[in-house]
């Protein structure tokens, strides 16, 4: 059985070197209060609290590549993707154009992508598309250091 990892806030996922805190589900009932049960005006400060972070991540953005390429030049038809973008079985692709999954299916705010080792969720905001399709902007090697990091945190807590 695959483990299914949802992602709550995905800043990492933005920014080199940021941090993705991480809800982990490993089968059975999830860790912490049922669903429903928190504090929407808490949680909603949350959201726009991580929303603010991505955007001031994302506008200070290191575009130059490590042999000097613009990449802002070659991803200049990138832009952010919408809901209506995102359909389950597109695949999905890091910021270089390696493979990283394929989207398994979305809630409108919140898309699971299935890496074919795991399952986890990705926040919407942090999905963009171009004439190629849907990706994300950091690296596959990222995103899979903060796929490992969420399976630690889970493993540690149980």
């Amino acid at each position: 059985m695959r483990n299914v990892i949802v992602v709550a806030v995905a800043a990492g996922l933005l920014a080199i070197g940021g941090s993705a805190a991480a809800q982990v589900v490993t089968g059975g009932a999830p860790a912490g209060p049922a669903p429903g049960s928190g504090n929407s005006t808490d949680i909603t400060n949350d959201n726009q609290r991580i929303t603010s972070e991505i955007n001031e991540r994302m506008g200070s953005a290191n575009l130059k590549a490590r042999n000097g390429n613009d990449i802002a030049k070659k991803k200049a038809s990138a832009v952010p993707a919408t809901a209506a973008d995102i359909k389950a079985g597109a695949s999905l692709r890091d910021v270089k154009g390696v493979k990283i999954g394929t989207i398994a299916s979305t809630d409108g705010q919140q898309v699971v992508v299935d890496t074919g080792a795991t399952k986890i969720g990705v926040p919407l905001v942090a999905f963009g598309k171009d004439d190629q399709g849907l990706l994300l902007s950091i690296t596959a090697d990222k995103f899979n250091q903060l796929v490992a990091a969420a399976h630690a945190k889970a493993q540690a807590s149980n």
